[in-house]
């Protein structure tokens, strides 16, 4: 019997930055909105005898081990470890994206790996609990100066506006109909395109940490996702502020160290010959996906991205987050 677990990637929408836990320790809360992507992480379990004195373990690379201590990758080895699993198993691991995409890759791999032992050893964590644990892993126990929406949204699917409090507590925010519908809308227009470059997260938020003007630029950012949660309007106001919204954080984050440079700004002109309503870079910057929200059908703008040679797809929102099972 072997035991899968699944999570979804995540795509950010408004708010990225403010739930880095430096942030929230200083400023008192942070905000985010964003949803799941229709593309997984798969991980594949097979738990060997207990008199077994090895287990496998094969990602990107392939590892044999005899003690958790001797497993090289680290959310691997953490997450065993958090867990209490000593047991030896043989573990396999498929995705769409890696970590360093800007699509939550790494914390949708470490999700999806702490959901098929979950499911494996009986546990019977809760899906928000586990999204907790990774988070823990990540930041509090590898160091990684990386914030909590990645794990949040994809192990809860579908759309999601969170409140990030101290100490690490994030709280799932009611949005209106209206809101999500307003949502939904704009995700009906999205394309990923690859800047086929993938960069370290931990670097590029690093540098934030101790820069007066990021944090200010964080502040900002926080304020125009809150504004978007709290306004009250029809869906075709709210779709309308939720462009703008988009659009107006991306010129922030644009402006701060290390999100662009000249390679990147290339490829952003050549997207940008698509009637759009913006064009942004996820997830932390200097690489990753472009994310544009296409004025044109989805259609006509993938065919011009294909004369160009540039691969893209069409942004599809899942309703599941987390999931495993046994077959």
């Amino acid at each position: 019997m072997i035991f899968i677990g699944k999570c979804p990637y995540r795509v950010s929408l408004l708010g990225g930055g403010s739930d880095l836990d430096w942030f929230v320790e200083d400023e008192g809360f942070g905000n985010s909105i964003g949803f799941s992507l229709g593309k997984y992480s798969y991980t594949v379990i097979n738990k060997r005898d207990k008199d077994s004195n090895q287990g496998m373990l094969n990602y990107s690379s392939r590892e044999i081990y005899s003690e958790i201590d001797e497993i090289a990758h680290p959310l691997i080895r953490e997450s065993l470890r958090f867990l209490k699993i000593k047991n030896p198993i043989e573990m396999n691991s498929y995705g769409f994206a890696s970590g360093g995409g800007g699509l939550g890759g790494s914390s949708s791999f470490c999700i999806s790996f702490l959901a098929a032992l979950n499911k494996a050893f009986n546990l019977n964590i809760a899906n928000k609990e586990l999204a907790h644990i990774c988070s823990e892993i990540e930041i509090n126990i590898l160091g990684k100066p990386i914030g909590r929406q990645d794990q949040y949204i994809s192990s809860l699917g579908g759309i999601n506006a969170l409140l990030y409090k101290p100490k690490g507590h994030v709280e799932i925010l009611n949005l209106t109909k209206n809101h999500i519908d307003a949502i939904k809308k704009v995700s009906n227009e999205l394309i990923l395109i690859p800047s086929l470059r993938t960069r370290s997260a931990d670097k590029v938020l690093h540098k934030f940490k101790n820069s007066n003007k990021a944090k200010e630029s964080l502040k900002d950012i926080r304020s125009i996702c809150k504004n978007f949660i709290k306004t009250k309007r029809s869906i075709n106001d709210l779709y309308d502020l939720l462009n703008a919204s988009i659009k107006e954080s991306w010129e922030i984050k644009r402006k701060m160290s290390n999100v662009m440079d000249l390679e990147l700004e290339n490829q952003f002109n050549i997207i940008n010959q698509i009637p759009n309503n913006w064009i942004r870079l996820i997830g932390a910057g200097s690489g990753g996906y472009f994310l544009l929200s296409s004025k044109e059908s989805i259609k006509d703008a993938l065919s011009f991205l294909s004369s160009k040679d540039i691969k893209a797809l069409k942004v599809e929102l899942s309703k599941e987050g987390i999931s495993s099972f046994e077959v």
